[in-house]
């Protein structure tokens, strides 16, 4: 598992998002799972 902050940019898949909150990652997490922590740039 690793943990990310808020506002760190990120790449799913091709597209780039930037996380709203500081979470870890888990299974099932993945951006298409849990919209709500991110945001597409």
């Amino acid at each position: 598992m690793s943990r990310s902050s808020s506002g760190d940019r990120v790449t799913y898949g091709g597209t780039a998002c930037r996380r709203r909150q500081p979470h870890t990652a888990l299974a099932g997490w993945e951006p298409p799972g849990v919209p709500a922590l991110r945001t597409r740039l």
